[in-house]
């Protein structure tokens, strides 16, 4: 916005990094940063220093090549239109007041914990199967958006694996889908 660039606007409020972004190609309200990457330079397995295109970068939703390679993002560059400050301000307004009004960011979360589907939602059939407000230990599904864990106080990430796998198998039970995490799990719990 200070530089007058647009294009970013609906990435206005998403935490995270710009290689965080890159590697899960992050997105909202239909719009995806890998629908604004040029090129990406990054370093492989063997500390070769490597650049590629955005074709080569295999965006999809949610996806890249770099949740394959292992590779460490060091930059990108991204095309971004000059634009007109207000006009920029305005937009990232309108995402802020739409983030405020729907997710629950009072509180501490990971965002949005699983994946859309083509044919449904996550967050509507974790509502419609009466999971809001149900918690494990601190972590707790959103009383505000259903497809948000929040951390009530002290969560472990036990309790938040212990949550995400109890939606899977209630939604598993009810609707005989699987849904997937939209979040990275690390490490053990």
């Amino acid at each position: 916005m200070d530089n007058e660039l647009t294009g970013l606007e609906f990435a206005c409020g998403i935490p995270g990094t710009l290689g965080g972004a890159i590697f899960m190609n992050a997105g909202a309200y239909g719009q995806e940063i890998g629908d604004k990457v040029i090129e990406i330079k990054y370093m492989d397995e063997n500390l070769n220093i490597k650049t590629i295109t955005k074709e080569e970068s295999q965006f999809s939703y949610r996806k890249s090549i770099f949740q394959k390679n292992d590779g460490i993002i060091l930059n990108a560059k991204i095309k971004l239109e000059k634009g007109i400050k207000e006009n920029i301000k305005k937009k990232m307004d309108e995402y802020s007041k739409i983030r405020k009004a729907k997710q629950p960011l009072n509180m501490p979360s990971a965002g949005s914990v699983f994946k859309r589907e083509e044919n449904f939602i996550p967050a509507k059939l974790i509502d419609e199967c009466g999971l809001k407000s149900y918690s494990i230990g601190d972590a707790q599904i959103s009383s505000l958006h259903a497809g948000f864990i929040v951390n009530k106080g002290n969560a472990t990430a036990k309790e938040i694996t212990e949550l995400i796998k109890y939606i899977q198998n209630k939604i598993k039970e009810k609707y005989n889908l699987i849904i997937e995490p939209e979040i990275r799990i690390l490490g053990e719990d």
